[in-house]
């Protein structure tokens, strides 16, 4: 049986967001909205806390796929980086898009999900114009598909805390810098901020 999200007009904002409340229009639509999971092995290291944000991302998947909204898993087709990050290989890319159950699977040839994939076309094809940013590589796939989003005009949010950095000590600069300017890529925000605004209130289990 195929399973029919109910349909939910409109919702607050996110609360908790920084610099303002998440989205700038003032409510929060879920058929509207979509998840992007940046899910490139080279940018995953496989330390505990990566864990953690990886059960964020997937509570993340199935609120916004259960209010009715659009859960995207962005790839990379070639290792662009001429390097590797990764302790445990495709094998955790596996298993979480297997939890996540994206409705769409784009591969990308750059480190930004828009760079050579039809990310745009599948977004702006099923009305999606507020985007939630998160996944692995906050200092590089994260913040690039954040950015190139932002300049295609859609509203973005980062959700800080269900994202992964290479060089942890770049984490806090790379969520600052979202909110230069009174949010000049957008805004960030908590999974806990996100879940509460989708009525799910607090995230469960050992994530804080």
């Amino acid at each position: 049986m195929t399973h029919v999200a109910p349909v939910i007009e409109a919702m607050g904002t996110v609360s908790g967001s920084q610099p303002y409340p998440w989205p700038y229009h003032g409510a929060l639509v879920p058929r509207q909205t979509a998840l992007l999971a940046c899910l490139d092995p080279q940018w995953r290291i496989g330390r505990p806390q990566d864990r953690e944000s990886d059960e964020r991302l997937v509570q993340l998947s199935r609120t916004v796929r259960s209010a009715g909204g659009l859960v995207v898993a962005i790839t990379a087709t070639t290792s662009h980086t001429g390097r590797t990050f990764l302790n445990a290989g495709t094998k955790i890319e596996t298993t979480v898009l297997k939890d996540m159950e994206p409705d769409v699977k784009v591969k990308a040839t750059g480190t930004s999900g828009f760079l050579g994939s039809p990310l745009d076309r599948e977004l702006r094809n099923r009305k999606c114009v507020d985007l939630l940013v998160a996944g692995w590589g906050l200092e590089g796939p994260v913040h690039s598909t954040l950015r190139a989003a932002n300049d295609r005009g859609f509203e973005c949010l980062l959700v800080a805390d269900a994202s992964t950095s290479v060089d942890t000590t770049l984490a806090f600069a790379a969520d600052q810098m979202v909110c230069f300017s009174g949010g000049i890529f957008g805004a960030i925000a908590r999974t806990s901020d996100v879940l509460a605004a989708y009525g799910r209130g607090q995230t469960d289990g050992s994530i804080q």
